[in-house]
């Protein structure tokens, strides 16, 4: 839960000061921070200098550091390339200057080179990224060439639209491949995302999608863009994410975009106001409601408020009427504070498989395991609710002793490990772990779900996993490990810290002194609201 804060730098630089709702002065990313917000995303450009408007000036230089800033602070980093030397979207996919000479072969091996070369100074930057973005709202494919040659209105060249030729969407996949290939590469722990702007549109959005499965292109999360005022109501929302979740995909899905005026609309294609009317109310509504209907769906694992911190004059040419910050006043609208309940509803778990845990279902294989002490392998069939699940080798006697694990560094909280798990019948010795705890789950020859408990009290790397110890069983499949965090169980104290004591956010990253502003935190194992 964050927002795209790519323009952080420029209003910090401007001395434009924020502030809470309390009138407080405060530091942008220390305050996001606090107030429960864990993951930012910025977006780069080959080559901004040759665009002039002043939204456009995310170079390599300018996402290290600012990306360095987010990730010190303890937030996720995306990264959304744009592939373009200016705003990349439905109507723009342009070929950056110094690519535009280049045949698509060439192409081929310059995407890749780029997204590589990029995502190593990243990394020794500090600004390791956790998602990236191989494209920015790419439903109708990349690299199109220059505007100057098919920039026309009526020119299909390189488009990928749902009638387009198969030799552009071949082009496409190409340059998708060769882009994932690059992240799998270098950040092998990052989610790769495929982001479209078609959540209007589900007939498109899936046609979309199927080629992309079709054609094995890789990725692990689908991104999609919701503004009302492009991409209609909130039933319309609902309708799209229960037709994607209806395909079985097997990604999760995040709003990597949304946005709502608070006093002007940022587009002409649907009026909600009938609903939501341009204030900061409508504004802190629309984004209650939009929370509600995202944490109903366990496969939308992310949101997204673009450009919340758009804020006072002169740093832009005017002002992004959807951000979460008053221009005169500089505090926050109610909006803001509405974003955390995203992570932390009142009265529910929240899914953070996708987060911490790599491959849990064996999509393709078991990559992103640890396997010691026997031989693991991938299978792939359908058995009820397994599919594509990780096997302990039939030996014809007992396995005895083995483990498929991999650590995630988690933050403090309450968690359950759940994995679907089947073994010959009467079976002992076969476990459910997580860190010291563990569940024996005992073989019927059906598959059974079990479930482990455990919480920390700090951030803590955990060995998650399946363990066979003294086992009986000659045979053990599993597959589909769930992780949750428990968001219920707070306390409310109006007593104020003291600065000796230690506290965490909500997501356990640790402050460095006690919190300065309202909000919800951990202190002392228990999780409090401080008033």
């Amino acid at each position: 839960m964050g927002g795209d804060i790519s323009m952080l730098t420029k209003y910090e630089d401007a001395g434009v000061v924020y502030r809470d709702k309390s009138g407080n002065t405060v530091q942008p990313l220390t305050f996001f921070y606090e107030q429960g917000l864990n993951a930012m995303r910025v977006r780069l450009f080959v080559d901004p200098s040759k665009d002039t408007d002043k939204g456009v000036c995310q170079d390599i230089d300018y996402v290290k550091a600012l990306g360095k800033r987010i990730k010190d602070k303890g937030f996720k980093l995306m990264l959304d390339f744009h592939y373009s030397d200016t705003w990349a979207d439905p109507s723009n996919q342009w070929t950056p200057d110094a690519w535009k000479s280049m045949t698509d072969k060439e192409l081929e091996t310059q995407i890749y080179n780029y997204t590589q070369k990029c995502l190593q100074e990243l990394k020794a930057a500090g600004a390791t990224p956790d998602f990236i973005q191989t494209g920015n709202e790419i439903s109708f494919g990349m690299l199109w060439g220059t505007k100057a040659a098919v920039g026309g209105k009526d020119d299909t060249t390189n488009r990928c639209y749902t009638n387009s030729p198969a030799a552009n969407w071949s082009r496409f996949y190409a340059f998708l491949k060769k882009a994932a290939e690059a992240c799998r590469y270098e950040c092998p722990q990052a989610k790769v995302i495929l982001h479209s702007e078609q959540a209007a549109h589900a007939n498109v959005l899936l046609d979309y999608f199927d080629r992309m499965k079709a054609n094995s292109i890789d990725y692990d999360i689908i991104g999609l863009s919701y503004y009302p005022d492009h991409h209609k109501s909130l039933e319309t929302l609902e309708s799209t994410l229960n037709q994607i979740e209806n395909k079985n995909y097997g990604k999760d899905i995040m709003i990597v975009e949304t946005g709502y005026g608070y006093q002007w609309g940022i587009g002409d294609e649907f009026d909600y106001t009938y609903k939501y009317p341009r204030s900061a109310e409508g504004q802190r509504q629309f984004t209650a409601d939009l929370i509600t209907l995202l944490n109903k769906h366990t496969s939308v694992t992310g949101l997204f408020w673009w450009w919340p911190e758009d804020n006072g004059t002169g740093v832009i040419d005017g002002i992004w009427n959807a951000a979460l910050y008053d221009h005169e006043t500089g505090m926050p609208y109610p909006a803001f504070y509405e974003l955390k309940k995203f992570i932390s509803p009142d009265d529910d778990t929240k899914d953070v498989t996708s987060q911490y845990i790599v491959n849990p279902s064996f999509t393709n294989d078991i990559s992103g395991w640890t396997n010691t002490g026997g031989t693991a392998q991938w299978k792939q069939s359908t058995w009820d609710s397994m599919s594509n699940w990780c096997e302990f080798a039939w030996t014809g006697s007992a396995i005895v002793d083995q483990k498929v694990v991999q650590t995630a560094t988690l933050p403090a909280g309450s968690y359950e490990l759940t994995v679907n798990c089947a073994s010959d019948k009467n079976s002992t010795g076969v476990f459910l772990i997580a860190g010291d705890k563990s569940v024996e789950m005992k073989g019927t020859g059906a598959i059974t779900t079990s479930t482990v408990a455990f919480t920390l009290t700090s951030e803590t790397p955990v060995e998650l996993g399946v363990k066979l110890q003294s086992t009986t069983a000659t045979w053990v499949n599993f597959d589909n490990f769930v992780l949750t965090l428990q968001t219920t169980g707070i306390q409310t104290t109006l007593v104020r810290p003291t600065s000796d004591n230690i506290w965490y956010t909500l997501d356990g990253r640790r402050l460095t002194e006690a919190p300065s502003h309202k909000g919800l935190y951990i202190h002392n194992g228990r999780k409090v609201i401080v008033k």
